[in-house]
This record gives structure tokens, sequence and C-alpha cells, in this order.
């Protein structure tokens, strides 16, 4: 993989990856490269780790983590046209165990990941100037409705599941989570199930 880190020096290299009209929307939407960093070390550290990432986008976090620690990637993202894209890097690059994958989280069982990233996704339903595009249905009720599939998803995941969220209050979290560290001003927080 030390042929691939050159593309991970800053968030203009690694967006310089992907079309224009992608790249534009790095800042606001795709996971910074020190939080992958970061939050990928901490859920996919092992081989053995299994990690999802809910509303991949274009797969920035995926691609990050894959590129740099053993764990195995699994990105959920409703836009076909991110998932091909990120999917095409991935490719390029030469990364195994790691995917973009297109879909509903709310469609997705997790019990059979240990991890899980959470950049909050579902924010563009309530504030419509942040959505990324028209692709796909967006509404104050879907907000709730994906709010409410989480935490049921959250509750029903093992004991020791790991949980990296970023941008998220933790006032949100349900719990039987407990906050374990706090990176990046407590933007970034890592969670263990612990009940």
């Amino acid at each position: 993989m030390e042929h691939n880190k050159q593309h991970f020096i800053s968030d203009e290299v690694f967006d310089a990856l992907f079309p224009a009209y992608i790249q534009k929307l790095s800042v606001k939407h795709w996971t910074p490269i020190a939080i992958a960093l970061k939050a990928g070390a901490f859920l996919g550290g092992s081989p053995e780790s299994r990690v999802v990432d809910i509303g991949a986008g274009i797969g920035k976090f995926c691609i990050t983590a894959k590129a740099h620690f053993d764990g195995y990637f699994t990105g959920i993202e409703q836009r076909a046209n991110f998932v091909k894209i990120g999917n095409r890097v991935i490719k390029k690059l030469g990364l195994k165990q790691v995917e973009l994958l297109q879909g509903n989280f709310t469609e997705v069982d997790f019990t059979s990941y240990t991890g899980i990233y959470f950049y909050n996704s579902f924010h563009e339903n309530i504030v419509i100037a942040d959505s990324l595009d028209k692709k796909i249905e967006r509404s104050e009720q879907l907000y709730k409705i994906y709010v409410e599939c989480l935490e049921e998803k959250l509750i029903g995941m093992p004991i020791g599941t790991k949980l990296a969220t970023y941008y998220m209050y933790e006032s949100e979290m349900p719990d039987c989570y407990t906050l374990i560290e706090t990176h990046f001003d407590r933007l970034l927080l890592f969670w263990i199930k612990t009940a």
C-alpha cells in the first residue's frame, strides 16, 4: 500500500483524484483526511475489523482508512454516481478489502460489523442549503425516520462495538454507548457499546 500514500498528503491532493464537481463538495461534505486517519485507526486497526460508513459519499473515509489500516471498510451510499466514482478510485489505487455499495443504510444489517463511522449524513434533510444534489428525496420526516432507525441499529449492535461520530451531538447517542475519547475540539467522538 506504500505507493498509494502520496494521494493522502493533503485533502487537496486526494480530492484531485475526483472530477471537479466532486472536488467542490469536499470541504463541506467529505471527511477530512486527518479525521479519517484518526477514526480509521480506532475502528479498523486490525485485520479482523469490519467497518461500515453510513452515508459514505464518494468513499473518502473508507478509501483513506483502507490505504493506512488493515480492516475491511464498507461504505453505504444512496447516490449511484458517487458509488461508481468512488469505486473507480478504489480500483485505480489498487486497494483491496474496501468497497462502496449503493443502498440505504435502513436496509443494511450492521451486526456483522465491528465498527461504525458516522459523519452526520442525515443533516441535508433538514438544512436544504447543505444538500449535495437533488438526486435523492429529502425531508424533515426522513430525517426523523433516519435518526430513529440509526438509534435502533446502534442499540441492536453487540457489546464491544466501536463507533466514531463526526459532527454529532453527544446527547443524540443511546445510553448503551460510552464515550471513551474526544478529538478535534470534540468534533470527533469515539464510543464503545457497553450495555
